[in-house]
């Protein structure tokens, strides 16, 4: 199988390409090939999943750091807002492989940016059996941890 443009970004090749599709369907879009379940809110539930990922990505190193309590929830803050997802999204690559609501012309979303990033999260962590070093490969390869 083809290597998807989108597992180039992440630097993850799938093993269950249809988590990817998921993640990459926004909310409302056509019911297509990639939605696999019917389902109108696209990646929503994925994205929620992976919102949680990452923050558990973000925290634990904060938490064998010792560090205070307000710069774990600062981190947090810093890097899983949704202006931060999706700046992300969209200087990976990820922004444009977005499948959009009909409604939604032009570029993508901020939210719907975000909740791509997040639904990618949670499918990587998913797909690779819940590993956690291989989530923070991926977070790495999107530079997600670069500073704004």
């Amino acid at each position: 199988m083809t290597a998807h443009p989108v597992e180039t970004i992440l630097e993850y090749q799938f093993s269950n390409r249809n988590l990817l599709n998921e993640a990459l369907l926004a909310a409302g879009a056509s019911v297509s090939s990639k939605d696999i379940h019917g389902d109108p809110r696209g990646n929503k539930r994925l994205a929620l999943l992976g919102d949680s990922v990452l923050q558990e990505a973000i925290l634990e190193p904060w938490y064998s750091s010792g560090e205070s309590i307000e710069e774990g929830s600062n981190k947090v803050k810093n890097l899983a807002r949704n202006s931060k997802l999706s700046q992300v999204a969209q200087e990976s690559g990820l922004a444009k492989y977005v499948d959009k609501n009909p409604c939604q012309l032009g570029d993508v979303p901020q939210e719907t940016a975000a909740s791509t990033v997040e639904a990618v999260v949670g499918a990587v962590y998913l797909d690779c059996g819940k590993d956690m070093a291989t989530v923070k490969r991926v977070l790495e390869a999107i530079n997600l941890y670069r500073a704004t």
